[in-house]
């Protein structure tokens, strides 16, 4: 009766868990869809695919949210049933996430050589005209052109959107704003903005560290979710043999 106790209590406190971990699930799953500088980046990039995975985080949490009541009301009716539902679903949610998880491992090597081939400028270089696209991305990563920095924009676009200020609290790496002469191009035909500089990192480097430096987020929220439903599997579990032998004992 003791150890029954415990692990109805156990999985209350743990569902708890799986449902804040569920809705930070939800929210990293919202946020990758509607932040625009990920969005453009992922469109400019050629990275569709990765879309899916912030997609999959919003059914995810979403479903967790859901099954952590499974567990409760399995917990309160003492049902084997919702209790076996629980675990059946946190263990199907889990066997996803172990399977991204591993994608992403494989394909992060590939990942920096796929943006780049989906960033190759064509002959002639970008231009203001059919590639305005760029300035969005450029301006919110603070980076220049495609994977060459200023030299991808044709001389008659003068380095379209890359323009930075070096006095401007705004900027995140001081040293990446520098003079278009330094990077190859020509200060006589650089005319995006008044303070004479751009920034120097090319946009393909600066969405590489975008998608990792979301992955590490991604992934540390993650492990959390996994270790909650692996301690909510192992409850459950625990709880549905409790209520058996306590069942038994009542024949």
């Amino acid at each position: 009766m003791c150890l029954y106790t415990i692990a109805k209590y156990l999985l209350f406190a743990f569902n708890l868990i799986i449902w804040l971990a569920g809705g930070g699930t939800l929210g990293v799953g919202i946020w990758l869809l509607v932040d625009p500088s990920i969005q453009d980046s992922m469109d400019l990039a050629g990275l569709e695919i990765y879309q899916a995975g912030a997609i999959v985080f919003v059914v995810a949490g979403s479903l967790i949210l859901i099954i952590g009541f499974f567990g409760c009301c399995g917990a309160i009716k003492e049902s084997t049933c919702l209790l076996g539902t629980y675990f059946g679903f946190l263990f199907v949610i889990f066997g996803l996430q172990l399977g991204i998880g591993i994608w992403a491992l494989v394909s992060y090597d590939s990942m920096e050589a796929a943006i780049n081939d989906a960033m190759v400028v064509k002959e002639g270089g970008l231009n203001k005209d059919d590639d305005a696209n760029y300035v969005g991305v450029e301006q919110n990563l603070q980076c220049c052109g495609a994977t060459r920095g200023c030299t991808d924009w044709e001389p008659t676009s003068a380095s379209y959107g890359c323009g930075c200020d070096p006095t401007s609290s705004n900027l995140k790496n001081i040293s990446n704003c520098v003079s278009p002469g330094t990077q190859g191009c020509s200060d006589d035909t650089f005319s995006d903005t008044q303070t004479g500089h751009i920034y120097g990192q090319p946009c393909s480097e600066a969405i590489y560290d975008l998608i990792y430096d979301n992955l590490t987020i991604v992934g540390a929220i993650g492990l959390a979710v996994a270790g909650a439903e692996i301690l909510g599997m192992i409850i459950s579990l625990c709880l549905c043999c409790s209520i058996r032998k306590k069942e038994d004992r009542e024949l």
